[in-house]
């Protein structure tokens, strides 16, 4: 009951400012974007392309969209391309009783690669948001033709990096963690950026891509996630079949001490590279490169 209550803190507010966030700036800061209304959330995406392999991407929380211009553009002549914004981030807002976890997860994310076209996906979701790749490649294997996973841990690692990431375990804590983050969420964005981003140049840009998006009625549901979404059901996690490419960027400071190369032991069937100075966002801080490994995964399907 108590982490139900807690978790409404973040819902509650969100389902009341989806209709203004919808149809505000959020809606018309790039042509491309578009919103899907799932019932119980809406989902904030751009998509590109008509042709190739279906590739699927979403942001890292709380990365917005309009920080994926560069990939978005280069990729898009190639591949029928979505990125998205996970609900309870960015402009993706959930409806009050949204369960930030990771069943809900699995099962909103699926009912979206239903509804676009091109199945089945390459699907590439970053972090721990990789476990909702990995759970839908098991669960509904039809959907899934290769995953992309990035900077994604076992479960075993993302405990560690979760208590890394909340040493005092204020944000752990229902109702106590919502309030916290409320309050500091701003700091907290620019703190995280200094720390996971390799060039410090980037910190700035970031951080304003991310305050603006908050002004346009975007969130950043951490703490419901936190104790939700990385302490609950692992069990939905395990080995996959399909093919997958594993990206990390090395220098990555809130991975420093995560073992990446046993990622593998969720996807066995998968190539492993290191972009020795990007940090926690490769796609993104080493762009050229990530797209040439990404070429040459799916060279083969774009052949067909």
């Amino acid at each position: 009951m108590l982490a139900r209550i807690a978790q409404l803190i973040d819902t509650l507010p969100t389902g009341w400012r989806i209709q203004r966030t919808r149809h505000g700036a959020a809606a018309s800061t790039r042509a491309d974007l578009q919103f899907l209304d799932m019932g119980d959330c809406l989902i904030r995406m751009r998509c590109a392309g008509s042709r190739g392999p279906s590739l699927v991407l979403a942001t890292d929380p709380p990365v917005p969209l309009e920080l994926y211009d560069n990939l978005l553009a280069v990729l898009s002549d190639r591949y029928r391309i979505t990125i998205f914004e996970l609900p309870g981030f960015g402009c993706s807002l959930p409806r009050a009783g949204y369960q930030l976890s990771l069943p809900q997860a699995i099962h909103t994310v699926a009912r979206l690669l239903e509804q676009l076209p091109g199945a089945p996906h390459v699907l590439g979701l970053p972090c721990v948001t990789g476990f909702i790749a990995i759970g839908i490649a098991r669960s509904h294997p039809r959907l899934i033709k290769q995953l992309l996973l990035l900077q994604t841990p076992t479960w075993n690692a993302a405990q560690h990096w979760l208590a890394s990431r909340d040493p005092t375990g204020l944000l752990r804590r229902p109702i106590l963690g919502q309030l916290a983050l409320l309050a500091m969420r701003r700091h907290r964005v620019r703190q995280w950026y200094a720390g996971a981003l390799a060039n410090p140049a980037l910190v700035a840009p970031f951080a304003a891509a991310t305050l603006e998006n908050f002004e346009h009625g975007g969130c950043f549901c951490l703490a419901s996630g936190f104790q939700n979404f990385l302490r609950h059901h692992h069990d939905l996690l395990g080995a996959v079949q399909q093919e997958a490419l594993i990206v990390w960027g090395g220098a990555d400071r809130s991975h420093r001490h995560t073992d990446m190369a046993a990622t593998a032991e969720l996807a066995p069937n998968s190539r492993f590279e290191i972009l020795a100075d990007a940090g926690h966002f490769p796609e993104l801080e080493a762009g050229d490169r990530f797209v040439s490994l990404l070429d040459d995964f799916l060279e083969p399907e774009r052949k067909q």
